[in-house]
């Protein structure tokens, strides 16, 4: 009976969501027509803000008029209009009322709050819609089974209230908010873990929380989750959990010692229930640890669906390493400010979001603007957006590549993020000039580290880049010092990078080693700093100057 109704649910919400996938297909093979039409309903119905009015919302009509009156845009033009929104007053950014403003909580940069309107919701249900469709029609066996998406710890940003003064709501309570209603109330009912986990605040009492639901899900079919590293580190402290969770597997009671309020352990209580049999079924697994345990552990796991561009491959890889059958789905790119691309069904490709905002592109290579349409294969872009929630030519600081296209719309990869730039002594070091680095070196010595990452290291009269490294299994420790030195030559790309060298402002790239699980050790510096750990993902650039602090056990080499 279980069974026929997790199918019935998968069902409905594939139906949901069909119609939106159909107008999606229809979008992408005219991506001119349906971009003019989607910026020209945005002028109209926002002409008589405060900005339309200011900017001549009333007298535009052409993409080409709108980027000729309304500049480029940061969020500190629009930090003004959100205060007023905090404080209770009408938004003079959107003719609709901001139903919340939700925290941002990605890896760069200070925390900010985006206005959220109803119509950014059916912006993100736009795109969203067309990615579950795709998903359900790509892989027919996500039918029979649950599901697991990530919901973060609801560890709060700081200076972030759960209401303004203004009485105006501050983030969503999970995930599912950015569905539609019938949408969020079906997904809800496939979820493998309880949403009430979200109020767990403790990392640890989190991490054992969401394991124990994931265990009793035999049957779990599709998980989702941002970065890799989330899942990775996730399973790799099952072991010193599992007496704990097999006993409550078995008993069907939640572990006494588990630090929860007596509301919150009533409420996941009601989740959860005796499974002796799974209990018994785990611990055999278990005492028979080995490449293919996780597999065995979920034996009908169809997709993992996360962020494959960037720094993540090494996550990536150790998820194909455990799940060599199961389809590795890369995510499009998904910000809070709004939906840059989803995947297609196999996640090949990440095909842009045409339906769901006004996009415009700055190319990197002459720093011209583009429209959605202009765009060329192989050329990097940073992302401009202006959506229903009131940001108009919004610079995302997001940089794509264009990969190939689908119909007649850009499919894009991640690159990295413009605006991370450490400038210690005037090098202007960038993260994409970073992550090529890295890139380029991986490539030439063949060494594939698990984690590594440049930051700034001031220690009296040295100033320089520390390379922190942690090899991977069976990596050849000997090759370090070529890894460097590949690193550092493709730094001095960098004229300004390589003239403080020349000037002896900066030393050479110094590798230190770090013993222990790095990127462990990186999450938990940004959860202890207010991120949510679903969100953190390893970039190959940071300019704090704490990190040789933080790795304290990161030994000098090379």
């Amino acid at each position: 009976m279980r069974r026929v109704r997790t199918f019935l649910t998968n069902l409905a919400w594939c139906i949901a969501c069909l119609p939106g996938w159909l107008r999606f297909l229809v979008a992408i093979r005219s991506p001119r027509r349906t971009q003019e039409r989607l910026l020209r309903t945005l002028l109209r119905r926002h002409r008589d803000t405060a900005f339309g009015r200011g900017h001549g919302f009333g007298g535009l009509q052409t993409p080409a008029e709108f980027a000729a009156r309304v500049p480029l845009a940061e969020y500190a033009d629009f930090a003004p209009a959100v205060a007023a929104i905090r404080r209770g007053e009408p938004s003079s950014l959107t003719a609709e009322p901001v139903l919340r403003l939700q925290p941002t909580s990605g890896s760069t940069g200070a925390a900010k709050l985006i206005p959220y309107t109803a119509s950014l919701r059916r912006e993100y249900q736009a795109a969203v819609q067309a990615w579950i469709a795709w998903l359900y029609l790509a892989h027919p066996r996500l039918f029979l089974g649950r599901q697991y998406w990530s919901i973060s710890p609801n560890t709060p940003v700081a200076g972030a209230e759960s209401v303004t003064p203004g009485a105006v709501p501050v983030g969503f309570a999970d995930d599912t908010e950015y569905l539609g209603g019938l949408e969020r109330v079906l997904a809800r009912q496939l979820l493998a873990v309880s949403p009430e986990i979200r109020r767990v605040t403790d990392r640890e009492t989190f991490e054992h929380l969401t394991l124990l639901f994931l265990l009793r899900a035999r049957d779990l079919r599709l998980i989702s989750v941002w970065h890799a590293s989330f899942l990775t580190l996730l399973l790799e402290a099952m072991p010193r959990h599992l007496p704990a969770l097999a006993a409550e597997l078995r008993s069907g009671r939640i572990d006494p010692a588990l630090a929860l309020t007596s509301d919150l352990r009533e409420r996941l209580q009601a989740h959860f229930g005796p499974a002796p049999a799974r209990a018994d079924e785990v611990v055999s697994i278990a005492g028979d640890a080995g490449r293919g345990m996780f597999r065995r552990l979920w034996p009908e796991l169809a997709v993992i669906s996360c962020w494959t561009d960037g720094r993540a491959s090494p996550w990536v890889e150790r998820l194909r390493e455990w799940f060599p059958d199961v389809c590795i789905q890369g995510k499009g790119l998904l910000a809070t400010e709004g939906v840059v691309s989803i995947p297609t069904g196999c996640g090949r490709f990440r095909v842009g979001a045409v339906r769901s905002h006004f996009f415009e592109f700055i190319d990197l290579a002459t720093e011209e603007v583009r429209f959605l349409w202009e765009l060329e294969l192989g050329r990097d872009y940073s992302v401009v957006l202006t959506t229903g929630g009131g940001l108009w030519r919004y610079r995302l600081h997001d940089v794509v590549r264009v990969t190939g296209f689908c119909q007649r719309t850009p499919c894009f990869a991640f690159q990295g993020k413009d605006n991370a730039v450490s400038d210690v002594v005037g090098e202007k070091l960038d993260e994409r000039h970073a992550a090529e680095a890295l890139r380029v070196a991986e490539s030439r010595t063949g060494l594939h580290p698990a984690f590594a990452m440049l930051a700034p290291v001031v220690e009296g009269a040295r100033c320089g880049y520390a390379l922190f490294l942690e090899l991977a299994e069976g990596e050849a420790a000997s090759r370090v010092a070529e890894f460097s030195a590949v690193v550092e030559e493709e730094l001095c790309r960098n004229y300004h990078y390589a003239h403080a060298r020349q000037l002896g402002q900066l030393a050479a790239v110094e590798v230190r080693q770090v013993r222990g699980d790095a990127m462990a050790a990186y999450r938990a510096a940004w959860v202890a700093r207010g991120m949510k750990a679903g969100d953190i993902k390893p970039v190959a650039l940071r300019p704090e100057t704490f990190w040789a602090d933080l790795f304290g056990r990161a030994d000098r080499a090379g």
